[in-house]
């Protein structure tokens, strides 16, 4: 049997990373957060391509929309989250172990954030 190399489970330190937590959040490392946060980040839309498989987020300023998802930031600012349950049983995606993605947050487009959920986070 031949050598096969080993693929690093976490991003590299300083990446911004997202992720789906065993109990149905988005959450987001520390490096994404602290971007996330100096942006004045609080509220989001959730916005889902399901022929393309994307998940999107815009900001919102509008606090009573109700559509929007709070943001919440850790008090040790290691990472923060938001409770997605529903969206991500909607869209079935499986979220019964933490797989990063690696992200990048944008202030100069639509959205916030853009990225494909790879087609292994999905239930079959």
């Amino acid at each position: 049997m031949g050598y096969m190399i080993f693929e690093k489970k976490t991003p590299r330190l300083g990446t911004p990373v997202m992720s789906f937590s065993k109990l149905g959040s988005v959450t987001f490392n520390q490096t994404a957060s602290r971007q996330l946060e100096k942006l004045g980040v609080k509220n989001v839309l959730l916005m889902w391509d399901s022929e393309e498989r994307k998940l999107a987020l815009k900001t919102t300023n509008d606090e009573k929309d109700p559509r929007s998802y709070i943001i919440r930031y850790n008090d040790k600012g290691n990472g923060s989250s938001f409770s997605a349950k529903t969206f991500l049983d909607y869209a079935r995606i499986d979220y019964s172990q933490r797989k990063p993605i690696a992200i990048e947050i944008s202030t100069n487009n639509e959205f916030l954030v853009e990225t494909k959920i790879p087609d292994s986070l999905f239930v079959m």
